[in-house]
């Protein structure tokens, strides 16, 4: 594979091509062009993507899609995962995605309840990146696919930098690069109620970056309540 760039990561066209590729013609899917994708973009420092993020700031507006709703961080990443990889990634519904995830529930016969845990988890994992709807169901991307062959390092910085391309979370840590930030700043399209609701969602998928800083040691301000 040609060197990766900062700006390819961005413009996501590598993995979207593969993604196309996974769908539509999956005995020609390269897991090992997809993992070296992912290394390559190992190689970049956590500060180098956010450089890049301070000199093209996303302009995309904030959607109420766009400011997460969920119910296990674990059932959005390597669970969702795991459910779309036993089914062969043949595509899911919502109901099905659900009992995959907590086939022992006291609620797996109720199909409300499957309907929202499975459309909270799964469009979660799309906006980090691992899974996407076509035909009218749910598949991994491909990242997706083989996001449980790398280890806890790698999958960390990748839902780390993939946060760096939302609407929502890029405008967020753009904040956080500066000074203490409040998330319901970025609420304003939800009701108080709601805020309040998925402040703590939001707080749960900015942990992989906040972990990511950690390690690489940069600089980054607290979420604050007000």
């Amino acid at each position: 594979m040609t060197t990766i760039s900062i700006q390819d990561f961005y413009s996501r066209k590598f993995e979207l091509e593969s993604t196309k590729i996974l769908l539509e013609t999956p005995s020609l899917f390269s897991v090992e062009a997809m993992e070296s994708y992912i290394y390559k973009l190992m190689q970049y420092r956590l500060d180098e993507y956010l450089d890049y993020l301070h000199s093209n700031p996303n302009k995309s507006e904030i959607t109420s899609k766009d400011i997460t709703q969920l119910s296990s961080i674990e059932d959005c990443t390597i669970n969702m995962c795991q459910v779309m990889l036993s089914h062969g990634n043949c595509g899911l519904p919502f109901p099905d995605i659900a009992s995959g995830l907590h086939a022992d529930d006291n609620y797996k016969d109720n199909l409300v309840a499957l309907m929202k845990y499975g459309e909270n988890q799964v469009k979660t994992a799309s906006q980090l990146g691992l899974c996407v709807f076509w035909n009218e169901l749910w598949y991994l991307s491909s990242v997706g696919y083989i996001f449980l062959n790398l280890p806890d390092n790698v999958q960390n910085k990748y839902l780390s930098i993939n946060l760096l391309r939302d609407p929502f979370y890029s405008k967020v840590i753009e904040s956080l690069c500066q000074k203490d930030t409040c998330l319901k700043d970025y609420m304003g399209i939800l009701s108080e109620s709601t805020q309040k609701r998925r402040t703590s969602s939001c707080n749960r998928v900015l942990s992989f970056f906040y972990r990511q800083c950690k390690e690489e040691e940069v600089k980054i301000y607290n979420i604050i309540k007000k």
